[in-house]
């Protein structure tokens, strides 16, 4: 269908966006989320607006958990939900999850590149080992402070993830 083509050239543009600066704006998410409203209602489709609306909620609520220890950034989380919203819980999750695999390879694969594997599970073993003993959540990862040595722009991974569960799950046509 077109509204899926519409959908993946958004993707694009996110992704786009995400790998040359490491951010996705506000304003790409608001003007999908306000289309998606427009042609729900325009289509007399109140029903669909609304739950497309909740998902993009529970979406919402389940990916700041991981923006809480800046696992992952804002834009992501924000991407997540509008990928959610479109697609639904289970074709949306799926490209998620598979976006998120493609993050894992890719970042797993830098880190051995660049040879700092081993330092950065040290890291991680500390920052869990001082969540086991003092209970605060502190911020994982930290720009200013990690670098970019590791970090990769996941909203490229999201997209890609999610663009091939819509060819491959046959709704992307």
């Amino acid at each position: 269908m077109q509204k899926n083509w519409i959908f993946m050239i958004y993707l694009a543009v996110c992704a786009g966006w995400d790998g040359k600066t490491r951010r996705i704006p506000n304003w790409l998410t608001v003007v999908v989320m306000a289309g998606m409203q427009g042609m729900w209602a325009a289509a007399g489709m109140y029903g669909a607006g609304m739950a497309a609306f909740g998902r993009a909620v529970a979406a919402v609520a389940a990916g700041m958990c991981f923006y809480r220890f800046r696992v992952i950034g804002a834009g992501d989380v924000k991407l997540a939900a509008v990928i959610v919203a479109w697609l639904g819980f289970a074709q949306g999750g799926a490209g998620i999850f598979a976006g998120l695999c493609l993050g894992a390879v890719w970042s797993f694969g830098r880190m051995v590149r660049r040879g700092i594997v081993r330092k950065r599970l040290s890291y991680l073993a500390g920052y869990v080992r001082d969540y086991l003993a003092t209970g605060k959540i502190a911020v994982y990862y930290n720009r200013g402070r990690d670098g970019d040595e590791a970090a990769i722009p996941l909203g490229v991974c999201l997209a890609v993830g999610t663009v091939a569960v819509m060819l491959f799950a046959g709704n992307g046509a």
